[in-house]
């Protein structure tokens, strides 16, 4: 069974040369950076966040399997949702899922694979192209998180943690911050939110976004991909780029921001995999 993506034509060009030409642009604007096995990256219609998702993408480098943590934008589906098709398509090819990878994660978190998230959610979608497009051999695997506990969020980032225990793994965090206010109010609250992220305060991040209820959309995949980096003994991470959907559209009452974070990985780290 293979899931068609739904965005092609909307979120980015349905065409391939379109398509292509677009990554192209975008990954030739973004400067080189040290690499990275976990990233946080925007998931808006390229038109508006493609340039800063290229920045997270130069961050990484060439792994096996590529693990996406989406954003739960229809409220269906479970609260941790692993896709459970066999491949996943868009206008690039067909990226077959790391079922391996799969069935090691929903073992050790005792849970069932889930499509019904996944119907009509973009968060995922959009990340595979940049992924085909740099690492055309890698497979995937998307999960929609539905939960913003974050007890189960630590438990979801220990597990994939454990689950990619000898593979060569890397992780994207997909999700958006601020939406729709101005854009001076959107920046102050985002860089706050961010200087948490950068400090590895997991916590303090967490509170920050729930207790101040930030329209920060992306705060269930941030967090469990925090987890996962504590585990590879990140101690810190790095804003590669931030910007608001203001840059495209000239509108800076109602913005969205967007951010490209790469968390920094330390080469004495006991789990450092130079898989470059």
């Amino acid at each position: 069974m293979k899931r068609q993506l739904g965005v092609s034509g909307n979120f980015y060009p349905e065409n391939r040369e379109e398509l292509e030409s677009a990554l192209k642009e975008f990954l030739e604007a973004a400067p080189e950076s040290p690499k990275s096995r976990c990233v946080i990256a925007p998931h808006a219609g390229y038109f508006y966040s493609g340039k800063t998702a290229a920045f997270a993408y130069k961050a990484l480098g060439k792994t096996k399997s590529f693990v996406i943590l989406g954003t739960c934008h229809t409220g269906v589906g479970s609260e941790i949702s692993v896709s459970n098709t066999a491949n996943w398509v868009t206008p690039l090819g067909k990226t077959e899922i790391d079922s391996e990878l799969r069935d090691s994660l929903l073992e050790i978190l005792g849970i069932e694979a889930d499509a019904l998230a996944h119907i009509g959610e973009h968060s995922c979608d959009v990340q595979i192209p940049f992924i085909q497009f740099l690492f055309p051999k890698a497979k995937i695997l998307p999960i929609v998180v539905g939960t913003q506990d974050i007890g189960k969020l630590e438990a979801l980032g220990n597990a994939l943690f454990e689950a990619q225990k000898g593979k060569s793994v890397s992780v994207v965090a997909s999700g958006d911050f601020s939406h729709y206010i101005p854009e001076k109010e959107a920046r102050k609250k985002d860089l706050e939110a961010i200087e948490l992220i950068e400090k590895m305060d997991i916590a303090g991040f967490h509170s920050l976004v729930t207790e101040k209820q930030l329209s920060i959309c992306g705060l269930a995949p941030f967090t469990a991909a925090m987890f996962f980096a504590k585990k590879l003994e990140v101690t810190k991470a790095k804003l590669l780029k931030y910007d608001t959907s203001a840059s495209t559209s000239g509108d800076t009452d109602r913005v969205v921001g967007y951010a490209a974070i790469a968390f920094e990985e330390s080469i004495n780290s006991s789990f450092f995999n130079p898989i470059r």
